[in-house]
């Protein structure tokens, strides 16, 4: 069995798009199956910033309401981002079999196993994330209808 180069849990570096720059962690590993057979991989980013609400000149009573940017999850293909290691360095990764047979990846530069962040912990954040973008939400439309009523 093959082992991918960037898998679920990885932290990985955009190198290159509207996210330049920007480390994340991997959700999920998707793949895309054309017709002619041709296959594209993507990779969904935690925690990318995104315009959710975005409000022009929204005026209430003298009071302006801007846009919201956002935490959210997105998909870039897989060519546009890289490894990273503990440090923050940009690497490649090496697959080594052990002796019991099974396969390991390898940071290049450091020869350190690759430590992948356990989804349960993404997951927890995300709820969390959601939790209080609508307590948020809830507590924005009380106030304009306060407003609106005065």
């Amino acid at each position: 069995m093959s082992i991918s180069k960037i898998q679920t849990g990885d932290k990985v570096k955009v190198i290159s798009g509207n996210y330049k720059g920007l480390i994340s962690v991997v959700t999920k590993v998707l793949k895309k199956i054309y017709v002619n057979g041709k296959i594209r991989k993507f990779v969904n980013l935690k925690d990318l910033p995104k315009i959710v609400k975005y409000r022009r000149k929204m005026v209430y009573d003298g009071q302006k309401y801007p846009g919201e940017m956002l935490q959210k999850d997105r998909k870039i293909d897989i060519t546009n981002v890289q490894l990273v290691n503990e440090i923050g360095e940009i690497t490649r990764s090496y697959v080594k079999v052990s002796e019991d047979g099974k396969k390991h990846r390898y940071y290049k530069k450091s020869d350190k196993q690759v430590v992948i962040e356990k989804m349960s912990k993404v997951i927890d954040k995300k709820k969390e994330k959601t939790t209080n973008l609508k307590e948020n939400s809830i507590n924005k439309n009380e106030k304009l209808k306060d407003n609106l009523n005065n």
